[in-house]
């Protein structure tokens, strides 16, 4: 199978992308017409094509924005019309790795909702997965880490998460399912039982989140305390 994976420098991209045996690498703020093509000369003879892909999973996008005073057109470019320009890629199956705060009127809610009002416009085979927290190696610098690193977060300890793994993700791509998923494991929990669990102390600070709660498509059979405590066995101990 020929994959393509944006979103390769760190996070889930970069673990998905060791996950596969044939596997191109996209990188945000690449531009997509410049994209390696295939030597080979397009049908038409116009040049030479793109390269055809069976896969595609978009794991690119920005998250720095928390409100609209700050936000920039570079948001839009990162989450919103590099979505649009990678669908003009030849592929068979697009997989948008959406989340599940897509509904919030933030600017990052507000931009992954209309990425997948794209993807559904614009791909004939899809797959918009709607995950919660993520968990696993090469994982971003977030409040997650901050608390196994020991250092103070902006939220307040009664914030509510969930937290899924990478193999979750992995699991229902390869599941060959399409359409639009909501994935969640089975049960939530505070920041502050987070910090408990690698035994931390912190300050929190006065930001008070909690995770969408919606009708769950894919349900991992797992709590988000089980899944910490698998990622604390695996990278932590």
């Amino acid at each position: 199978m020929k994959v393509l994976i944006t979103g390769v420098n760190s996070g889930l991209g970069k673990w998905l992308s060791k996950q596969f045996s044939e596997c191109d690498e996209f990188v945000r703020g690449s531009n997509v017409k410049n994209f390696p093509k295939e030597k080979n000369w397009a049908p038409d003879g116009s040049g030479y094509a793109y390269k055809s892909y069976d896969l595609i999973i978009h794991c690119a996008g920005s998250v720095q924005h928390s409100n609209w005073s700050n936000v920039g057109l570079d948001l839009f470019k990162d989450n919103v019309f590099l979505t649009r320009d990678l669908i003009s890629i030849p592929h068979k199956k697009f997989v948008y790795i959406s989340s599940i705060d897509e509904a919030k009127d933030s600017p990052y809610g507000v931009t992954k909702r209309l990425s997948e009002i794209i993807v559904k416009e614009l791909c004939d085979e899809y797959l918009i997965l709607r995950p919660s927290g993520l968990l696993g190696k090469e994982m971003k610098k977030n409040t997650f880490q901050k608390i196994i690193s020991g250092d103070d977060v902006a939220v307040t300890k009664n914030t509510i998460m969930n937290y899924i793994l990478y193999e979750d993700i992995l699991d229902a791509v390869n599941a060959n399912q399409n359409g639009t998923k909501v994935l969640r494991s089975n049960g939530d929990i505070t920041i502050e039982e987070v910090v408990n669990i690698f035994g931390k102390k912190i300050d929190f600070g006065d930001i008070h989140y909690e995770v969408e709660y919606v009708k769950t498509d894919i349900n991992t059979n797992k709590t988000s305390e089980d899944n910490i405590k698998i990622y604390k066995e695996k990278y932590v101990d």
